[in-house]
């Protein structure tokens, strides 16, 4: 008798049905959430009160997602996108209501978040974008073959957005010369990315280099002038001798401290490996933060046994091993800046619960997108 052979898994479809929603409240994301068959469906580019159509495009651990296709019910606080390729395109989220409602959205999300922490926080403070739009300093696009844009997450094809609204005015004329000529494509075939940003001597285009090639800078500079200020404003009332500044950069939020603390020792650590031969620049330290050695590799290389400040300013994923740091080197304060609050709050949670936050700000340095930085500030009982 021949064993039977195992049925083949049936490959799983994509829902694709039409839906009518009713949107109740708006996720940290920027997404509407609708209730569909008892599970919560997520619908971008629409906000709470608002009823209409869509399609599911994907299902996935208990939740939905769908695009939507019309309204038939619109909410008081929606507005004409300043953008055509809003609807569209997933570079922005919160063109279609007024920037007041969009500051309350991510005020909400951000308290959400701090929810989780064990410890009472105060009132967050918001500090808004000087402008809306024209703002951004440095754009990644994608391209496959002759098309450069935006990738569509439900398509994943590529969307042109020629008449994009949120880039700097100094990188327009550079930006729209990749779309009215593609010679381009005669040296980038098949797919992959373009880089624009602005540099002291102009324009620069980098195409397949990893995000930030040349350094990593802040797109919004004049809402970085702002973070940077709230950062220092925070030592306005502490003696401050030593300051370690993790994530450092090039300095770009500790440099203001400087002159308002004279003769402090400020200690610069980040992973730079073009500034690893500077010797003379003993306040540098080049180190992976991220590696499980790395504080031990710290402590070999330095003869500071404790800092009165202790500024974080990690990438996206956060830094797991801040909890560590704190414990070795005994801050009077930490200051976090982050551009992500859950991977922020989980590395506060794993400080335990014996401190106390100061401060709380919110700066858009993202408007018209679901991001924000957030500026966190901790005492040590």
């Amino acid at each position: 008798m021949k064993p039977r052979r195992p049925h083949p898994k049936a490959k799983r479809q994509s829902p694709n049905r039409p839906i009518e929603f009713l949107i109740e409240s708006i996720d940290p994301m920027g997404q509407g959430v609708a209730k569909i068959d008892s599970k919560p469906c997520f619908i971008a580019k629409t906000l709470p009160g608002e009823q209409g159509s869509a399609t599911i495009t994907r299902a996935s651990k208990g939740v939905l997602f769908a695009r939507m296709s019309n309204l038939s019910s619109t909410a008081e606080n929606r507005i004409t996108p300043a953008c055509e390729h809003f609807e569209q395109c997933s570079g922005c989220h919160f063109l279609h209501t007024d920037y007041e409602s969009e500051l309350t959205y991510k005020r909400n999300a951000l308290a959400d978040h701090l929810k989780r922490l064990s410890v009472e926080t105060p009132d967050i403070r918001v500090a808004p974008a000087e402008q809306r739009l024209g703002y951004r300093n440095r754009m990644q696009l994608h391209y496959r073959h002759k098309y450069l844009g935006m990738i569509d997450p439900v398509t994943d094809a590529v969307l042109e957005i020629p008449h994009c609204q949120v880039i700097d005015e100094r990188l327009r004329e550079t930006f729209d010369s990749l779309y009215q000529d593609k010679s381009w494509t005669e040296d980038h075939q098949g797919q992959g990315h373009c880089e624009l940003y602005l540099t002291d001597d102009g324009v620069s285009v980098q195409w397949d280099q990893p995000y930030a090639h040349g350094g990593f800078t802040q797109v919004n500079r004049a809402m970085n002038e702002m973070l940077r200020e709230t950062v220092r404003a925070q030592l306005d009332d502490l003696e401050v001798g030593t300051l370690l500044d993790l994530f450092s950069g090039e300095g770009n939020l500790s440099d203001l401290i400087l002159p308002e603390h004279p003769g402090i020792e400020r200690v610069m650590v980040d992973y730079a490996p073009e500034r690893a031969k500077l010797k003379e620049e003993l306040s540098f330290i080049h180190l992976d933060l991220f590696s499980d050695t790395a504080l031990r590799a710290f402590k070999a290389r330095t003869e500071h046994t404790r800092f009165d400040v202790l500024l974080v300013d990690p990438p996206r994923k956060g830094f797991v091993h801040l909890a560590q740091w704190v414990k070795a080197y005994r801050p009077k304060k930490l200051i976090y800046v982050s551009c992500s609050a859950p991977t922020m709050v989980r590395d506060l949670q794993l400080l335990g619960g014996d401190y106390r936050i100061e401060q709380v700000n919110l700066i858009d340095l993202f408007p018209g997108t679901y991001h924000y930085e957030t500026q966190v500030t901790i005492t040590f009982k």
